[in-house]
């Protein structure tokens, strides 16, 4: 009897490690695989997103914000408006259960979405909705093209990346040339893409290539001695090439006009490099950042032609985006009528002047904030802040406090303006929340 019960044990034990082994190699096997993952294209840019379901409800999570809805018919208010462009908040909230990468928000108030692990969602009415489950591992950015109908994503290995373009209207993936580094989206409506890669020279190229026809040759703009920089892309003409931001060594940010064929040093041999741009020609300028001596931020105009403007603010450009906005002018003027010296009649008109507003997530403890290793300890996830919003008008200098809660933890990052609300990503819990104004 004591031998079959042996047997028995045995048997158990030996399908236990059997089940134990494969388990193993199927996590090894899936630890290193590279690319996107939907169904048995693991590793290679899916045909087609996945349909999900509906997930209603936009909770809270760690924080006491409201849930914020953006109906289709909802007005916002027109920001900027009022004596010397004063906004009031209006609402505050969280509008995504999910983590956000990326977002992209179009006139309905329709939010589109690409999540940390490459799946897309759409929410409308508070309603999320899977469009693509199809997933990406080791994903180093991903963007939204300037109409919001395609997401570029770069993925796998940072020195020789994949990168491919998913098309909303079709649900569809294409996979774009391997080795494209720092993809960016062209600021117009054109579908072009501009990047880095390296040369059978060793020398680096700035290219641009088509996203519609990936197949086609791409067009070559600049080639220099250097490596691994990144790219911005802000206006039609114009690119920002930039070393990597580290306060462990210097580097210098450049500006590249493809129209005038020039390379302008913008900041040089400076450490902890950072910067944004605005993506309005008549407003070129940019937020630069540098840590040398004491962390230092100023505005600058792109050409450089205009030299730097210093902002007494404790943040760093990832914490800020720009927005053109509009104040009103009234002017009064007197018109005699030509019947009588003695009746003059006076007259108001009202125009409205643009300007560039600057909007911030500026940390409440400036000290903790500013004796970090900066931009390094921040962009590592070593280092986190619970944020103000504040707006900044370039022109005047003049600041005004938007948002503040100390009972919440909003540490703001990828900041963009959508039909005169503001949103942003808390890094805290990777979720998208807005703020919609009077």
């Amino acid at each position: 009897m004591k031998r079959y019960i042996y047997i028995t044990i045995g048997i158990i034990i030996a399908a236990a490690i059997a089940i134990l082994i494969l388990f193993l190699i199927k996590d090894h096997s899936a630890g290193p695989s590279l690319g996107i993952s939907g169904g048995t294209n693991t590793g290679f840019l899916p045909t087609a997103g996945t349909q999900g379901t509906n997930n209603s409800g936009m909770a809270g999570g760690g924080n006491t914000s409201t849930t914020l809805s953006l109906s289709p018919s909802a007005t916002t208010g027109s920001a900027g408006t009022g004596a010397g462009g004063q906004m009031t908040v209006q609402n505050f909230g969280v509008l995504s259960n999910d983590p956000v990468l990326d977002y992209f928000i179009d006139q309905k108030n329709n939010i589109t979405a690409i999540e940390p692990d490459g799946e897309v969602i759409t929410i409308s009415n508070g309603q999320s909705t899977t469009i693509s489950s199809s997933t990406i591992e080791n994903i180093i950015s991903a963007g939204f093209s300037y109409d919001g109908k395609k997401i570029l994503v770069s993925y796998g290995n940072p020195t020789n990346p994949q990168s491919g373009v998913f098309t909303l209207a079709t649900n569809a993936w294409i996979a774009l040339p391997q080795g494209m580094m720092s993809p960016r989206w062209s600021p117009i409506n054109n579908y072009q893409i501009a990047y880095l890669v390296m040369t059978n020279s060793g020398k680096l190229a700035l290219a641009t290539i088509d996203a519609t026809n990936p197949k086609a040759t791409s067009a070559t703009l600049l080639v220099i001695n250097a490596d691994d920089l990144t790219l911005q892309w802000p206006t039609r003409s114009e690119f920002i090439l930039s070393d990597k931001p580290t306060s462990e060594s210097a580097g210098s940010i450049w500006a590249f006009s493809s129209q005038a064929g020039t390379l302008t040093p913008l900041l040089y041999e400076t450490s902890g490099v950072e910067s944004i741009w605005s993506h309005n020609a008549a407003f070129p300028y940019g937020l630069l950042f540098s840590s040398s001596g004491q962390n230092s931020l100023e505005l600058q105009s792109l050409s450089g032609s205009i030299g730097p403007q210093p902002l007494n603010l404790s943040t760093l450009p990832s914490k800020c985006a720009f927005n053109t906005e509009l104040v009103p002018v009234t002017t009064a003027s007197s018109a005699t009528a030509p019947t009588s010296t003695k009746n003059t009649v006076s007259k108001t008109a009202s125009t409205s002047t643009p300007y560039l507003a600057l909007y911030c997530g500026i940390p409440r403890s400036s000290s903790g904030f500013s004796s970090a290793h900066l931009p390094d300890d921040y962009n590592t996830m070593a280092l986190f802040t619970s944020d103000d919003i504040y707006k900044i008008n370039t022109a005047t200098g003049a600041e005004q406090v938007l948002w503040s809660d100390a009972t919440q933890n909003m540490d703001v990052s990828d900041v963009k303006f959508f039909n005169n609300a503001l949103f942003f990503v808390n890094r805290y819990d990777q979720r998208l929340y807005g703020l919609t104004f009077n």
